[in-house]
């Protein structure tokens, strides 16, 4: 459990009530992670929601089957910074990993489990569509940022 405050500081939850964010403050947990470490790999389930406190996580793209345990045969897609959310699989259906994760400076991050969080959906309809459509939002931008990187690389 964290305190509702933290969640408060980020714009993904600026929009959510006191009782929302207190909710959602119950199923979270603060982690540092250091430099090196995987946090996840594409194809699998989105189990955990992360907002990034501080630090810097790399998103690599495979092309293969299974998820790949060496980052470094993946394509750089994306970098979370500080006040980002990743892996909004987890609030999007399939909740099916798009790509990996892999922290590339010493990094304090929000987990936030996402099943717990998808079962608040059903019961509050109102929270689901204010955090789908951050999350909505949030892939957009990214969808873009990875255009722009295509672009760049053609260039």
């Amino acid at each position: 459990m964290i305190s509702p405050e933290i969640l408060r500081q980020y714009p993904f939850f600026r929009f959510l009530n006191d009782a929302d964010l207190r909710a959602i403050a119950m199923i979270a947990e603060e982690e540092t992670v250091e430099a090196g470490k995987t946090l996840f790999h594409k194809g699998e389930p989105a189990n955990i929601f992360y907002i990034l406190q501080d630090g810097c996580i790399d998103l690599y793209f495979t092309t293969g089957g299974a998820p790949s345990m060496d980052v470094d045969k993946g394509i750089l897609v994306g970098e979370i910074n500080s006040g980002e959310p990743f892996s909004i699989s987890a609030l999007i259906e399939p909740h099916i990993l798009s790509s990996t994760a892999y922290v590339s400076r010493p990094s304090r991050i929000i987990k936030i489990n996402a099943q717990a969080l998808r079962e608040m959906f059903k019961k509050n309809r109102r929270l689901a569509y204010l955090l789908t459509y951050q999350a909505a939002k949030a892939a957009i931008e990214r969808l873009y940022a990875t255009r722009v990187q295509l672009a760049a690389a053609w260039a």
